[in-house]
């Protein structure tokens, strides 16, 4: 796949967080200096640099996903046995503070 990402406010990146051990799906919410959120409330609501690491092959995919309305990036790594995990109210997740798997739609 081709291309760069984005990292405009509500952009979606894929992101390690320092320490942990899943792709975890985080939501730009400043663009200079890039600050981003996985979850509404908490330590994972303020993450910036140092705090994570952007995965840019796997971000292109899943902003192609976002912008063509498609599911490879969640399919592939379903398929892979790689959990992805967020829990963005833009992304439906329940507001309960906690991060949940990302599945793709069937």
């Amino acid at each position: 796949m081709q291309g760069n990402y984005t990292t405009e406010v509500g952009d979606y990146l894929v992101i390690w967080i320092t320490g942990m051990l899943s792709y975890y799906i985080a939501e730009v919410t400043q663009k200079e200096p890039l600050q981003m959120k996985v979850l509404e409330t908490g330590p994972f609501a303020y993450l910036k640099d140092g705090d994570y690491i952007i995965h840019p092959v796997k971000t292109v995919q899943l902003q192609q996903d976002t912008k063509d309305e498609t599911c490879t990036f969640l399919q592939e790594q379903k398929e892979a046995g790689n959990k992805v995990v967020s829990g963005l109210k833009s992304l439906g997740m329940p507001q309960d503070n906690k991060l949940y798997e990302v599945l793709p739609g069937e």
